[in-house]
This record gives structure tokens, C-alpha cells and sequence, in this order.
């Protein structure tokens, strides 16, 4: 049978035209639809502002990030490659820099050192090249000029302004080193009246793992700053940093502790011996008194009557000669040089502050300034 016939009302709309129960179900339905739709539309809408509120946070998260340099050190694997494998096994960069970390402080220390050097020489040509121009002069006449300047002179250490002479009417030149002592003369007075600066960041020195303890120390234990000396007995310039530690510890008390370390070298033929004999002196309490006296009268060719010396300071000649003949200091020699050949040192005297090393014969303001830098880090923060 065919619906919707000419003529003929459709089956559904006649039931609902004269079902009450239909309509009324009809009705229901409808209503029930359009809150259901409502509360689609509630939920799909709180869900957008959650997705959009986290991708807002995800922005932020990714600028700051950026800007600042914050990221996983792991997420950038070139940072720390590996340069070799044994059997599979990474050895990363960062593992071999750990193991010469001093001497590639001392080669950075060179190149900063070359770098402060170039500096200087530019700074010296710009400030001669500015001058001549200011005067519309040549940088030799400038020098030549200079070279009248009572007060030029003065600086150059001259008694007196430096004459031309004249030989057949021509201006004879200065020498090469009365040129060099005005140039530098001049130079001194041109930065005088110039605002010259040097902004290179100061070389920031590695802080090296060192062990702190040993058997000849001065100091108390409780000093905030511990120095490790690894010396020779036969180095000249140990023998110039004597000086330099005692008056250390007349300037800084019982705020420094020094630790000595052995480190003989093979270009020394009587400094082993004299490391022994120096721990021999030390069984009878006398390390530190018999130190000055090696370094006292060190020789560059010949090595030291021992005995003679143990007998200066009054030893018992019979034990310290026992001691010396028995080389039984021997293995705690080389425990001090094969620590120091692996720490990466390659001259005496070295030294470490707290770690930070300071390699070379240097004067006491080098000191000063590590030490009080190092003393200022370890203040607590107010």
C-alpha cells in the first residue's frame, strides 16, 4: 500500500493528528534532543578553553625557554659527542677534558695572554695614529717632535730633550733605542690624557679536585683557604716562592693552610734525594726547618751535604742517616708525582687554592687576588 496518495493523508500524521500519547511523546522526545544538544555544546566549549589555555602555556613555556637558554644539556648531544667507543662503549668529550683540565687552562691562559698583547699594540697604534693626525704630521715626525719634549724626556728617562744633530744641514734620526724609549714615553703621556679601557673578561681558573690532606702542612685545619704546593727542591723558582709563602702567611695568619707536595724533576738530578732526606727531617719534627735550609743553599750544579744540614738543626745523626740509607719515603715520592702527572702538571712550582691552580714563580699580588677572591665566594651572602 502506497502513502501520500492524491487524496490520501499519510499514516504517520494521521496517528499523530488523533494519538494524544503519540504527540505527547513526540514532544518529549524533542525537548529531551535539545538538552542533550546543550550539553554538548557546554562541554565541547569548556574543553577548548582547557586546550587553548594549554597551548598558551605551552607558548610561554617555549619563549622563556628560548630566551633564556633553558634546555635539557642531554637534548643536545652535540655539546658532549663522543670521540671514541671501546667495544661499544662511549668515551664523550667532556671525559677527556676532565682529564687535562690543566693544561687546557694553561693553554687558554696563553691565548688570553697573546689576546691582552694584541690589545695593547692596537690601542699603541691608534693612539700615535690619532695624534699625528690631530697635528697633520707623519707618525716620524710625530716621533721626532716628541723627541724636543722636555716633559717627553722626562718620561723617557732622558736627562734632557734629545738634540738633532745637524750634519750638512740634514736632520741626523734617532737611534733605534732612544726611538723606542720616546715612543713608549710618548705612548704614557697620550694615555694619560685618554680614556683608554680594556674590557676582555678575565680568564675564570678551573676548580681541580686535589686532595687537601697531608702529613707536612702548616696552618690550622679549619682554614678556609688550603694551598698545595707541589715543589723541587733543585727548581730556581721554588726557591723564589719561598719568600712569597711566608709572606702570605704573615699577611693572611691562620686564615691560609699550606700542604707540600713532592714533585721532583727527572732534569734534577739531587732533588729526589733531597725530598727524602727533607722527610727524614720530618720523622724528627723538623720538615719545615730543614725545607728552608735545601732552599737556602740550593746550587744549580752540585747537590747538598745532608748530614751536614741534619746536623745544622741538630738532629740525631744516627737515625737520620738510617733514614736516608733505608729510601723508604721512595713509594710516597711517587705517589705525590703521579698525582701531580695526573692533575697535568708540567712545571714547578704549581700551586692550588682551594683547587684553583696558579702554575709559575708568582708575585704575591697574584696570590692576593685569588685568595681574596676566593675568601669573598666563601662569605655567606647577607
Amino acid at each position: 500500500t502506497r502513502f501520500g496518495c492524491k487524496g490520501v493523508k499519510w499514516l504517520p500524521w494521521l496517528i499523530y493528528r488523533n494519538s494524544w500519547l503519540f504527540g505527547e511523546v513526540l514532544i518529549w522526545w524533542k525537548v529531551d534532543l535539545a538538552h542533550a544538544m546543550a550539553m554538548i555544546k557546554h562541554i565541547m566549549s569548556i574543553r577548548s578553553v582547557l586546550v587553548f589555555f594549554l597551548a598558551v602555556i605551552a607558548v610561554i613555556f617555549t619563549a622563556v625557554s628560548w630566551q633564556f637558554g633553558v634546555s635539557d644539556p642531554k637534548a643536545n648531544p652535540s655539546d658532549n659527542p663522543v670521540v671514541a667507543t671501546i667495544d661499544g662503549r662511549p668515551i664523550t668529550l667532556r671525559q677527556v677534558e676532565k682529564t687535562v683540565e690543566l693544561p687546557l687552562y694553561l693553554l687558554e691562559a696563553q691565548r688570553q695572554q697573546v689576546l691582552r698583547q694584541a690589545i695593547q699594540k692596537l690601542i699603541d697604534r691608534e693612539l700615535l695614529e690619532a695624534e699625528a693626525s690631530s697635528r697633520g704630521v707623519k707618525l716620524s715626525q710625530l716621533l721626532e717632535e716628541a723627541s724636543q719634549s722636555e716633559a717627553i724626556a722626562r718620561l723617557a728617562s732622558l736627562p734632557a730633550p734629545v738634540k738633532r744633530l745637524s750634519i750638512d744641514g740634514q736632520k741626523s734620526s734617532l737611534d733605534l733605542q732612544e726611538q723606542a724609549r720616546i715612543r713608549q714615553a710618548l705612548l704614557v703621556s697620550l694615555r694619560r690624557k685618554t680614556d683608554v679601557r680594556v674590557t676582555l673578561p678575565a680568564l675564570e681558573p678551573p676548580v681541580l679536585a686535589i686532595d687537601p690532606e697531608g702529613d707536612r702542612t702548616l696552618g690550622s685545619d679549619r682554614a678556609p683557604i688550603t694551598i698545595v704546593e707541589f715543589s723541587d727542591f733543585q727548581c730556581p723558582y721554588c726557591q723564589q716562592s719561598v719568600k712569597v709563602i711566608k709572606a702570605l702567611r704573615q699577611l693572611y695568619g691562620e686564615r691560609i693552610r699550606i700542604v707540600y707536595r713532592d714533585y721532583p724533576g727527572p732534569n734534577h738530578p739531587y732533588a729526589l734525594r733531597a725530598s727524602e732526606a727533607a722527610r727524614c727531617a720530618g720523622e724528627q719534627g723538623k720538615f719545615w726547618e730543614y725545607h728552608d735550609l735545601l732552599f737556602d743553599h740550593q746550587s744549580s750544579s752540585n747537590g747538598w751535604d745532608f748530614l751536614a744540614l741534619a746536623k745544622k738543626l741538630g738532629l740525631q745523626q744516627h737515625a737520620f742517616e738510617g733514614c736516608l740509607s733505608s729510601n723508604r719515603f721512595r713509594e710516597r715520592i711517587a705517589k705525590d708525582v703521579q698525582d701531580g702527572l695526573e692533575l697535568g702538571i708540567t712545571s714547578t712550582p704549581t700551586f692550588f687554592i682551594n683547587g684553583r691552580p696558579l702554575v709559575g714563580a708568582q708575585p704575591l699580588a697574584n696570590f692576593q687576588a685569588l685568595i681574596d677572591t676566593t675568601l669573598l665566594a666563601s662569605q655567606p651572602q647577607s
